[in-house]
């Protein structure tokens, strides 16, 4: 089943977060991410979501919860996080 992450957080410094982020390419494909999308909130750089496509719930969430990336996260300056959410699609559609 191919699931879809989404997460929330501010950052003090985009460029110094997008490094760290790009830099976790890797990381990531191990823990079955397929893909990936980054957004800034249009009125603060700072502000920023990411979505993914996952494989595996489970193997994404032992990545998210590894000390490895939480130490990463503190040093690419997250300074808050939002609610992340691990769900499938139930619906879509277009207009």
């Amino acid at each position: 089943m191919v699931l879809h992450m989404h997460v929330g957080f501010i950052v003090e410094d985009y460029a110094r977060w997008r490094a760290g982020y790009d830099a976790s390419i890797e990381q990531r494909k191990a823990s079955g991410e397929i893909s990936y999308q980054v957004f800034q909130d249009v009125s603060n750089p700072n502000v920023v979501s990411v979505l993914s496509v996952q494989s595996s719930a489970e193997r994404v969430q032992a990545f998210i919860d590894s000390p490895d990336l939480q130490k990463k996260m503190k040093a690419s300056g997250i300074t808050k996080m939002g609610t992340m959410l691990i769900g499938k699609e139930v619906g879509s559609g277009t207009h």
